[in-house]
């Protein structure tokens, strides 16, 4: 058999797609108890009109976008989320070669601890969620711009109102037949994660950042072989936090710029497997001290990754890389923390109408709470898709994390468990459902006390 001949797909494919050949296969190098949240669901019946917004993984911390893409998808797979349904895709608005496509979302619910304390006050809230996306047509190159908000209004706890954004701007140029360059620019208004390591959840109603990032990514393909190289820039700001006392406290000492630069290398082995290698270095630097007299937490760090990705048709496909990361300040108070760092999917295709997924994540975390300085954030989770009717999906989720603060003894544990539903009714109409329970246990008062929530959404969005 001649040796497998690749070279960029150009056309109907994400860019960082390989096409074998010889083979004629795609192929890519590269949730305070249940019974309260019940009756509260039950008694806060909202006129719904938006796709439920997805809920961020429990423990999720400040974590900057992916470098490099995972990989694993080489097209001779589909989940269940990414099944052809012509018949219920939007149309859009034509725009030259471009191609605009607007919604509409709002919605309701009900929460059974609107702040996340270990006396809960439940709450229902309604929500609307404007967006739109304007998409070139073009066989070659790429521009796409878009935008997102959220606002949702609990009623009689307006300091829990949210009000979120989001804007991204991407373009990619094709360089011949084998490189591109991708340029990336996104900012964000967004809520920090009451489930994350880096607040104390039972004193402040609701933490906010402004996040702005940009990224260039450059790929360059050669036979069997595709190398990545990638740098950005993040810079955080955060607001002043509103505590459950009424006052508001003072987060300047956890703005940050952060700028990274990550380097890949893949091989392919055959059009199922491919073995990659990667490295980053990431350095963190505070605009303030941490408090008088005491230095931040400004910090280099270096993370090596080594792994594989496959896509077996009808099987399964995924990632997983194994390394090391460690993470070195330039204040002695802090000292070093290294470890076995870990990133890890799967996703597995027991039917054409059912998807499984497993994840899995360990890396280091920089945190202000505690002397610890840093914490090692430990993710496992799993999804199961299904289409039980033309149109209709069904999902169930389960996450657990546990954030283990360095030097300290103190832990924090998280865990997850929802179920959700999606009505294609036509292009325009889709109808969403979910409900969730989320509970949060610490080993001590730095890291806040216990809680757990019951939350429950509807909605309807309208699509062009």
């Amino acid at each position: 058999m001649p040796p497998l001949r690749l070279g960029v797909r150009r056309f109907g494919a994400h860019p960082g797609v390989l096409r074998c050949g010889s083979v004629r296969g795609l192929m890519t190098v590269s949730a305070k108890s249940v019974n309260r949240g019940w009756r509260l669901l039950l008694c806060a019946a909202v006129p719904a009109c938006a796709i439920v917004p997805a809920r961020a993984q429990v423990g999720e911390s400040l974590l900057l976008p992916p470098v490099v893409p995972p990989g694993f998808n080489r097209g001779r797979n589909q989940s269940v989320v990414e099944l052809p349904r012509r018949a219920f895709d939007p149309v859009g608005i034509r725009i030259g070669s471009f191609n605009l496509l607007p919604s509409i979302q709002s919605g309701g619910g009900a929460t059974s601890n609107t702040y996340y304390t270990a006396e809960p006050t439940a709450s229902a809230f309604i929500s609307t969620t404007p967006s739109a996306t304007l998409i070139s047509r073009w066989n070659r190159h790429e521009l796409l711009v878009s935008g997102t908000g959220t606002f949702r209004q609990y009623i009689g706890q307006s300091r829990r109102n949210e009000a979120t954004w989001q804007s991204d701007v991407r373009g990619r140029v094709d360089l011949g037949r084998f490189s591109s360059v991708t340029v990336e620019e996104i900012s964000t208004q967004a809520n920090e994660s009451q489930f994350s390591g880096e607040v104390t959840p039972t004193v402040a109603a609701i933490s906010r950042y402004r996040r702005d990032f940009v990224s260039v990514r450059g790929v360059n393909q050669v036979g069997r072989t595709r190398t990545t190289l990638a740098v950005d820039y993040a810079s955080f700001r955060f607001q002043p936090l509103p505590l459950l006392d009424g006052e508001t406290r003072d987060q300047s000492n956890r703005d940050r710029n952060i700028a990274r630069v990550t380097g890949q290398f893949e091989y392919a082995l055959s059009p199922s497997l491919a073995f990659f290698a990667q490295g980053s270095f990431a350095n963190q630097a505070f605009k303030t001290e941490l408090s008088p007299g005491v230095p931040n937490l400004d910090s280099d760090g270096l993370r090596a990754l080594g792994g594989i990705n496959f896509d077996l048709p009808g099987k399964v496909r995924g990632s997983l890389g194994v390394g090391y990361t460690r993470q070195t300040f330039e204040a002695a108070l802090y000292k070093p923390v290294g470890g076995v760092s870990l990133e890890g999917r799967l996703e597995l295709f027991p039917s054409r109408l059912t998807t499984v997924t497993l994840g899995a994540r360990r890396s280091i975390e920089i945190t202000s709470l505690g002397i610890s300085g840093a914490y090692w954030d430990n993710r496992v989770s799993t999804r199961v898709d299904r289409e039980v009717w033309r149109g209709i999906l069904v999902n169930a989720t389960g996450e657990y994390s546990r954030q283990n603060y360095v030097r300290t003894g103190q832990n924090a544990n998280a865990y997850r468990l929802g179920a959700g539903a999606r009505y294609l009714s036509s292009r325009k109409v889709v109808l969403d459902g979910s409900l969730s329970y989320s509970n949060r246990s610490a080993t001590s008062g730095v890291l806040g006390s216990g809680y757990d929530e019951v939350r429950g959404e509807v909605g309807l969005t309208f699509r062009i």
